[in-house]
């Protein structure tokens, strides 16, 4: 299991469009620049986020991610929580929530914001603990509520989607592989596509991809003299430093270390 990275928590509280946007029907579009998780107060208006658009209602959290653009027809109410998580298994989840996230029960996910406001505002000795617990229960609810997506895929079109994606991936270890490439490729939604491969292969598309460029660098450690830096690019990590960081995360040792063991360990049979 990846890593759970704790969120930075930008601001929580409660936002009213008619207050903060006077004389408007509908607020500027805006691309956002983090994780904006919204649960509206009141029925009414319409959330547009990139080519979604869906009706406001107090049963749905609006799940905005970095990059998206979005903007609001009023009227408009809502609990808010704006977090930057970058790296590890919150923000894999995050990233592959719907925008619009249907809830099977909508008190407990209330409490929860609302927790998240009182808490937020007082901030005393070990508030923080708390806030970072409510936000993984939170993300873990909503990712519970949006699991239904894949279930409603037939299973046969499953098999042979991913069959395909892996067999793209495992060619083309060395280019640019993207969430957003390969779910056109297959012709869904990023959403749709991620969580159709996490729930055929029980990995996230960026826990797999960067799995098989670790296995294809061990050959190249072992069986060239290539450099750290022409090795960590012939198997498509961004850097020689990442790679570097990649490698010792899921292996426990530097990629030369690694290499050295799994040489003495065969030179000793």
């Amino acid at each position: 299991m990846k890593e759970i990275v704790l969120p930075q928590i930008v601001s929580v509280g409660i936002y009213n469009a008619q207050i903060a946007i006077k004389n408007r029907v509908v607020s500027k579009n805006r691309k956002t620049t983090m994780f904006e998780l919204e649960l509206p107060i009141g029925n009414g208006g319409i959330s547009y986020i990139d080519d979604e658009a869906r009706p406001i209602n107090e049963n749905m959290v609006i799940c905005a991610k970095p990059g998206q653009i979005r903007h609001t027809r009023l009227p408009f109410k809502c609990y808010y929580i704006h977090i930057i998580v970058n790296e590890g298994e919150l923000c894999d989840i995050l990233t592959t929530l719907p925008n619009y996230v249907d809830l099977s029960s909508t008190a407990e996910i209330r409490e929860i914001f609302i927790s998240l406001c009182e808490h937020y505002n007082t901030r005393i000795e070990n508030d923080d603990i708390l806030l970072q617990s409510l936000i993984l229960k939170l993300v873990y609810i909503l990712n519970k509520n949006s699991i239904h997506i894949v279930k409603s895929i037939p299973k046969s079109n499953n098999r042979q989607t991913i069959e395909r994606t892996l067999e793209y991936i495992n060619r083309n270890l060395s280019s640019e592989l993207t969430l957003e490439s390969l779910s056109s490729a297959a012709g869904f939604s990023t959403v749709y596509f991620h969580k159709l491969f996490k729930a055929s292969t029980g990995k996230t598309l960026h826990g797999y991809i960067e799995e098989q460029r670790i296995k294809k660098s061990i050959n190249l450690l072992i069986s060239t003299d290539m450099t750290l830096t022409q090795i960590a690019y012939e198997c498509g990590f961004s850097s020689q430093s990442y790679f570097s960081y990649a490698f010792k995360r899921s292996m426990r040792y530097p990629p030369r270390e690694y290499a050295k063991k799994i040489v003495a360990h065969y030179n000793d049979k």
